[in-house]
């Protein structure tokens, strides 16, 4: 049950050492899943009334989606907040002395939490921590207060054709059904994607697709969307860790695989809607599984290993299927690109409007939170 909004304004300041971007980045090029999040709670933040500066690495101090960016140690870093959010690193939860509550936003495993280094600034700070997903807060063992918020997904892979400005809800759910059947009444062609990163499984997903998928649909077509291997297919040149996979995918070719640039939120949208499925290996550690929302949202069902936080991004069965072992994954799999009336079923089911999970009712779950510290 999502929790009552807490109406009362407050000054967040989020801070993130990671890489350059804004609140508009994802809308020009691909993002990170973790920094689109940042982005996407903080403009989710403003536009319920909360003042909300985000503390990073964009090169000059502006205002982004309703936030003020402000770069790392500019004079204009705040030296005040409501509640400071700390992205991955617990030495950025002292970064600022005079705040109300501050909250660490775990992105990864949280194994690094009991660490001895930290002891001392979880006695002195007495911060909470932010997770992302049930199965990742369930590997947390310490006694810090904590909350599961989990991610929504942006805009651009909600969106409708039409101007809806002027329907009720009610008549908004109708409509976005309606014009999801238009859009759905011709299948895609047997194309599926993959977006994992090449280390998190993509050798596994390629042979099944070799071995078991492409001899008994030679039409099917596999994309990878990786910015990694595509500047290799470009250049020859990966990092060495990646090369055996690199190789794998080369060699694969022959068997109907593409390497693809990924795009910006519209371009990964556009591409969600017109496949046919998408096939993500998962990975013990990747529990927010960014871009397995943001294509079940657009309406593109899943085959996936149980593994990080799959289960509670896919409804097994219904919105996509989550499978055991490479034969059941290839067979599930097959039947989504041969079968007209499947795919329909469940991309009916992936992108119903009762499934959306939006950046308000984040915002909703966080701050409700918050009021109880």
């Amino acid at each position: 049950m999502v929790q009552q909004e807490y109406k009362a304004r407050m000054r967040f300041v989020f801070i993130d050492e990671s890489v350059p971007y804004d609140g508009y980045t994802s809308m020009r090029r691909p993002l990170g899943g973790p920094e689109k999040a940042v982005a996407s709670l903080a403009a989710a933040l403003s536009q319920a009334q909360h003042d909300v500066t985000v503390v990073n690495r964009t090169p000059y101090a502006h205002m982004a989606d309703g936030a003020y960016w402000v770069p790392l140690n500019d004079s204009a870093v705040p030296r005040t907040a409501d509640v400071l959010i700390a992205v991955r690193k617990p030495s950025l939860l002292g970064k600022i002395r005079n705040v109300g509550n501050r909250i660490l936003w775990v992105m990864g495993a949280p194994g690094y939490l009991s660490a001895s280094a930290n002891e001392e600034l979880w006695d002195s700070l007495e911060p909470s921590l932010m997770f992302m997903s049930s199965a990742q807060a369930q590997g947390y063992k310490g006694n810090l207060k904590l909350v599961t918020v989990r991610p929504g997904v942006r805009n651009a892979y909600y969106e409708t054709t039409i101007d809806t400005s002027d329907l009720s809800p009610e008549e908004l759910v109708y409509a976005e059904r309606a014009m999801k059947q238009a859009v759905r009444d011709e299948a895609p062609k047997p194309h599926a994607i993959v977006t994992t990163h090449p280390l998190q499984g993509l050798d596994w997903l390629v042979d099944i697709w070799g071995r078991l998928i492409h001899p008994r649909l030679p039409e099917a077509r596999l994309c990878i969307y990786s910015a990694v291997l595509s500047r290799g297919i470009r250049t020859d040149d990966v990092p060495e860790a990646i090369v055996p996979v690199f190789e794998k995918v080369k060699s694969a070719a022959e068997a109907n695989v593409v390497v693809v640039d990924p795009r910006n939120d519209e371009g990964m949208a556009d591409v969600y809607r017109t496949s046919r499925v998408h096939l993500y290996p998962g990975h013990p550690q990747d529990f927010a599984c960014w871009t397995l929302a943001e294509s079940q949202a657009a309406g593109l069902p899943a085959v996936a290993r149980r593994l990080g936080g799959v289960d509670e991004r896919i409804v097994n069965g219904e919105s996509g299927y989550v499978v055991p072992d490479a034969e059941a994954f290839a067979n599930v799999t097959l039947q989504i690109l041969k079968d007209n009336n499947v795919f329909k079923s469940l991309s009916d089911a992936a992108g119903a409007p009762e499934r959306r999970s939006t950046w308000p009712l984040a915002v909703n779950e966080l701050t409700a939170f918050i009021s109880q510290l």
